[in-house]
């Protein structure tokens, strides 16, 4: 059998700035590629919001694009889903809009979620749906949406997440997934269903029904409808797998189907995941997901604090006067053990973290900054992997897989490897979300057994970066100085804000 002969399943990957489509085979190879830009509009009160229709069609317009692809509809098999975590899309029974939609930056909820933690409901939450609550959390928009917009919740059947608003697109069912399920709070994750008694902490009467049954991401969540099949060219009746979040995807598409690997997604958030069997009630993680249909659990820690940093820099600071490229030569050339400035990497927070350069002489230059930056993305990265093994016995996994924009350099995957004192693995596939979307298709149409059969035999590693003992020792120093600086700074913050 030639390439041309193997199976393919479509993958569709939203994320915060584009959506991406992609033609994959059956062993992870993509064929072809579309990407689609997609306008999210940033209130200044803190609302992100994003036009559901207009995502829809630019969705739409990206897969028609790649059913040009030569005899791609004869060896589709099915479609696989995923977009980013939390926020909420709401619709009405026939599947249109009911507001825009919201993006899980949006902080419109988050006086909410401090209210709860000053009374002590979110402790309850927690016992329950076993994460901490913050305000982007699709639990907290659906109570907030509740209190403050009561006619549109009223006019709304669906309260869905942004790969469960596509995949309803395509086919007119309305479902979800375990990871988008339990990772947007909603579910009880002792009995691994949603949970009523949350909305009687939150003194509300249930939402439950508004929330989609929930289908385990390897399995047929519906099929493509007529009215897709003319707005995509996709074959009416091709299965759609239920899909995963992002951050489960990311794990799944980049090998981590055991607690020997953790995955560190380094793209605008620095997200860490592991997979383990327990969490610790206590101490709750930013996501604790029911994971590869049921096999084990993924929790995760992260920030908006990773690599999106640097491409600030060379798209502000430095004008567009440098490519990524230029950029990553340029640190490369100024050896770790150099006197350089520090950066702290909270150019997009949280608040009231705010990005800094620390300690600028008149030696540093464009290089030792852009070494800066990197090197405090993986301080940061290091830090949410240390907050995760509080949940696996404190015990490190054997290798780091490296995935986003950082992934794509060997410098920049070296100082990773070198801040954590671990081996780090860069897998071959450039979208590996979309990869993970892929393996959950494969499975709904036939192709592999389970999500770990898949997983094997469609992930590959392109590279591998062993750490250097002599650079660890001094990263073990410049981590220690990060996180002085880090909390100098919290101090610094507190103050000025305090009162006179």
């Amino acid at each position: 059998m030639t390439r041309r002969d193997l199976p393919l399943v479509l993958a569709i990957d939203a994320g915060g700035t584009a959506v991406k489509v992609a033609l994959i085979d059956a062993f992870g190879r993509v064929e072809a590629l579309q990407a689609a830009a997609v306008a999210t509009l940033h209130h200044p009160d803190g609302r992100v919001e994003r036009d559901p229709v207009a995502f829809w069609q630019a969705t739409a317009t990206a897969i028609r694009g790649l059913m040009q692809h030569a005899d791609a509809a004869s060896r589709l098999v099915a479609v696989g889903c995923t977009g980013f975590g939390n926020g909420i899309f709401l619709v009405d029974g026939a599947g249109q809009p009911t507001r825009p939609c919201i993006v899980s930056v949006d902080h419109r909820a988050q006086p909410l979620a401090d209210r709860l933690h000053r009374d002590g409901r979110a402790t309850l939450i927690s016992q329950m749906n076993g994460q901490r609550i913050w305000g982007g959390q699709t639990v907290m928009q659906l109570a907030h949406l509740a209190e403050t917009e009561p006619e549109v919740m009223a006019a709304s059947r669906w309260a869905l997440s942004c790969k469960d608003y596509l995949r309803m697109c395509l086919t007119g069912t309305a479902a979800t997934d375990p990871t988008d399920a339990s990772g947007g709070g909603l579910m009880d994750l002792n009995r691994a269903s949603h949970s009523t008694e949350i909305w009687q902490v939150l003194a509300l009467p249930s939402l439950t029904p508004r929330l989609p049954p929930v289908v385990s991401s390897s399995a047929v969540a519906g099929r493509v409808n007529a009215a897709a099949a003319a707005q995509t060219g996709l074959p009416e009746g091709l299965p759609v797998a239920s899909g995963m979040m992002d951050v489960a995807a990311c794990a799944l598409g980049a090998g981590v189907t055991s607690s020997d690997r953790m995955v560190m997604i380094a793209g605008t958030w620095a997200i860490n995941a592991l997979e383990v069997q327990a969490t610790t009630v206590n101490d709750p993680p930013i996501l604790n997901m029911l994971h590869r249909d049921g096999a084990a659990r993924l929790v995760a820690e992260g920030s908006p604090s990773s690599a999106a940093n640097l491409g600030w820099y060379i798209d502000r600071a430095m004008a567009g006067r440098m490519t990524m490229a230029e950029a990553m030569e340029a640190m490369a050339r100024v050896p770790v053990a150099a006197r350089r400035c520090r950066f702290l990497p909270y150019v997009h927070g949280p608040l009231p973290r705010q990005g800094t350069f620390i300690g600028l002489a008149a030696s540093d230059d464009a290089g030792s900054m852009i070494r800066a930056i990197c090197e405090a993305v993986a301080f940061q990265h290091r830090r949410h992997a240390e907050e995760i093994l509080r949940h696996a016995d404190g015990h490190w996994p054997a290798a780091i897989r490296l995935t986003g924009g950082a992934a794509r350099s060997p410098h920049w995957a070296q100082i990773f490897a070198d801040v954590c004192g671990r081996p780090v693995e860069v897998v071959e596939a450039e979208e590996v979300g979309a990869l993970g979307a892929a393996i959950c298709a494969a499975v709904a149409g036939g192709l592999y057994r389970d999500l770990g059969a898949a997983s094997t035999a469609m992930c590959r590693i392109g590279r591998s970066h062993a750490p250097s003992k002599d650079h660890t020792a001094l990263y073990e120093q410049g981590y220690k100085e990060f996180q002085r600086l880090d909390r100098g700074m919290m101090d610094l913050a507190a103050a000025t804000s305090a009162p006179p």
